[in-house]
């Protein structure tokens, strides 16, 4: 983001809290209004279980608590539509009506809608599916369905075959599932390839706060403009020049920057520095054209002003299935002199990456600005207290959303050991990000949205203590040198190994055996670690 937009107003829009993690976000730049609104379609279970409670609530009391406070949001934002299932019949497999169709709709039409839908039947997942797509039109248009359910499909339909089957014949078709039952929560993520088969996002929830939270960031995605496939530089690319002391911090460095992509062929020579910008408006000597290149975070937002890498490479491979790469740029906005011919340019912004076509026309000077759809992520943490842990003390691993797994089904690692208080550029959607305090089991992880334009800030909440190791010959004697240490959960599991006279560690609080090894046997303690607490642990040899 630019230095520019950093000095609008960041005045704090708490937008979700979850267990151990607190999360704002902060405008960054003005938004402006698409030109084309998503469509969406809402899936609601309505079977009898939706009158189970969670806290004592029920669930179709909290799911109408939840999109009641979440339509407002949304209002004039997108066109939605709405599909309830098993609210006419006690059984019936048929049972699946859009009840609300496709549309703008103020937020207090949605509130009466949902508010009017009495839980009765079956669980159709599949069917509701199919009606859904067709209400968003998902043969003609970019359409995503949000499907809440508190049980699986009772109807001897398979409703992540229908998902592949509506993705294939549909012409860009999203569907994200938030599975919604605190005592089925293992049970129902077999929901989750209904997401994974659409390319959607899938969530469990087992609370009325996890549930708007969920929702409100399945929407997030929806209403999220589409994100191009980003094509790679070569890896003979030229070192950078060093950074002006203007810019801003860079979050990452410029390898981890860069995505993979495809193959693209090693230039003859190419440029470190951007050419100088030719006259405005009039073609160089011979038949290169001056193309202007710039970028922004958002449509309508500042243009970006530094810490921006372009590529321009020929559009159409060569024998070897590569690209050729033309030039290399560093300024934020360069000006190449690109004879008439189709390229494709990419770009990067820290972690974020975009890549488009252009046609370059004879005697035509172009002015080409992308929209990057990126926001900014500052991570922190705190102890229970609400201490700020030191920045050396706690790392930060940030992993892409469960919709994007690597070869062995994990989650997509983005970025290891973010450093903490930086802000680090992002493609705008959702993350998960684990936050380890000290060396051991001080572990929380956590599930946060970027959002376009926006910094989020994320701050961790450790529930931890950090205990020292002693071993004595008598209470409040000196430590005794050469000692090895197993730490041990109540159950056996070994939590740290380490060796010395005063070893300390950061645990996770909670209760703890501690065996010291010394001289060829063996002394035992148990003892308790309490959030935010710093303590001895003394071993007595007896």
């Amino acid at each position: 983001m630019s230095t520019a937009a950093h000095r609008l107003s960041f005045a704090p829009i708490v937008i979700a809290a979850t267990a151990g993690i607190w999360v704002f976000a902060h405008d960054v730049t003005p938004a402006r209004a698409q030109d084309s609104k998503p469509n969406a379609v809402l899936i609601l279970d309505s079977s009898r279980s939706m009158w189970g409670q969670i806290d004592g609530v029920n669930k179709v009391v909290s799911t109408r608590n939840v999109i009641s406070g979440l339509a407002k949001d949304l209002e004039g934002r997108l066109n939605l539509g709405i599909v309830s299932y098993g609210h006419r019949q006690s059984t019936g497999c048929g049972d699946v009506q859009l009840i609300m169709a496709m549309g703008e709709h103020k937020a207090s039409d949605v509130i009466k809608t949902i508010n009017g839908i009495k839980p009765k039947g079956s669980t159709p997942i599949a069917a509701a599916l199919k009606k859904a797509a067709q209400a968003a039109r998902y043969k003609e248009q970019r359409a995503s369905l949000v499907l809440i359910a508190d049980g699986l499909d009772n109807c001897n339909a398979n409703p992540c075959d229908m998902a592949r089957e509506l993705k294939q014949d549909g012409k860009d078709l999203t569907i994200h599932a938030i599975a919604f039952d605190a005592k089925q929560k293992s049970k129902l993520k077999s929901l989750k390839c209904i997401a994974e088969n659409t390319g959607g996002t899938f969530a469990s929830a087992v609370s009325e706060g996890e549930l708007a939270t969920s929702l409100k960031a399945a929407f997030k995605v929806v209403m999220a403009p589409v994100m191009p496939k980003i094509a790679a530089a070569p890896a003979t690319d030229p070192p950078p020049r060093p950074v002006p002391k203007s810019d801003p911090p860079a979050s990452v460095s410029r390898q981890q920057a860069l995505a993979p992509g495809p193959q693209m062929a090693e230039p003859a020579a190419p440029s470190t520095t951007a050419k100088k910008p030719p006259q405005k408006g009039l073609a160089v000597p011979g038949e290169s054209v001056p193309v202007t290149l710039s970028a922004r975070t958002v449509d309508g937002g500042a243009i970006i002003k530094s810490g921006l890498v372009w590529w321009v490479y020929k559009n159409s491979k060569t024998k070897d299935g590569k690209y050729q790469l033309v030039d290399t740029f560093r300024d934020a906005t360069p000006t190449a002199a690109l004879p008439p011919g189709a390229y494709r340019i990419a770009a990067a912004y820290g972690k974020v990456n975009l890549i488009r076509d252009i046609n370059v026309e004879r005697g035509r000077a172009l002015q080409k600005t992308f929209i990057l759809n990126a926001g900014g992520l500052r991570l922190g943490a705190v102890t229970l207290n609400g201490t700020t842990i030191p920045p050396n003390s706690v790392r930060y691993d940030l992993y892409a959303d469960e919709t994007e797994t690597d070869q062995f089904g994990k989650r997509k690692l983005l970025l290891r050991d973010a450093k903490p208080g930086v802000v680090l550029r992002l493609n705008a959607g959702a993350y998960h990000v684990v936050s380890t305090y000290g060396d051991a089991n001080a572990v929380v992880r956590a599930d946060l949205t970027v959002e376009p334009g926006k910094l989020t800030d994320a701050v961790i909440n450790h529930s931890a203590g950090k205990i020292t190791l002693k071993l004595v010959n008598q209470p409040g004697g000196e430590a005794l040198a050469n000692t090895q240490w197993n730490i041990l959960t109540t159950g056996g599991d070994i939590v740290k190994e380490s060796a010395g006279a005063l070893p300390s560690h950061i645990l996770a609080a909670g209760s703890y055996s501690v065996l010291a090894r010394y001289q060829g046997k063996n002394f035992t303690r148990e003892f308790v670690v309490e959030p935010g607490e710093s303590k001895q642990v003394e071993v007595v040899i007896q």
